[in-house]
């Protein structure tokens, strides 16, 4: 369950943020985070996780918000462009081997504060 360690991280990345805004407890509302596909998350056990990292921190109660952008590629040998669904990297067009354009970003993209 890479989901944890992952979320270690991002909840780092989170209360970094918070205290550097001195934004007190129960502000936060809401955190979305960029995943792509690459990474494998399962979103239950990325929520399971959050919730557990943020208990007792200024982070608590905001809910985790997970957006998965498609995985694109562009094939080597017809310049096909696309969107894929791992774990099939071939051209859907000709058969070919691609090039992946993405898939592998993970980034906190937005923090929603509660209005005072």
């Amino acid at each position: 369950m890479h989901e944890v360690s992952i979320c270690q991280s991002l909840v780092s990345v989170v209360l970094d943020e918070l205290a550097q805004r001195e934004v007190g407890a129960g502000r936060l509302k809401r955190v979305r985070v960029v995943a792509g596909q690459l990474h494998q998350l399962v979103p239950d056990a990325l929520v399971f996780a959050y919730e557990l990292l943020t208990r007792d921190t200024p982070a608590a109660g905001s809910q985790l918000e997970l957006r998965v952008p498609p995985l694109e590629a562009t094939c080597k040998r017809c310049g096909w462009q696309g969107a894929m669904e791992p774990p099939i990297f071939l051209c859907e067009k000709c058969g070919a081997g691609i090039e992946i354009k993405g898939g592998d970003e993970l980034f906190v993209e937005e923090l929603e504060l509660a209005e005072s």
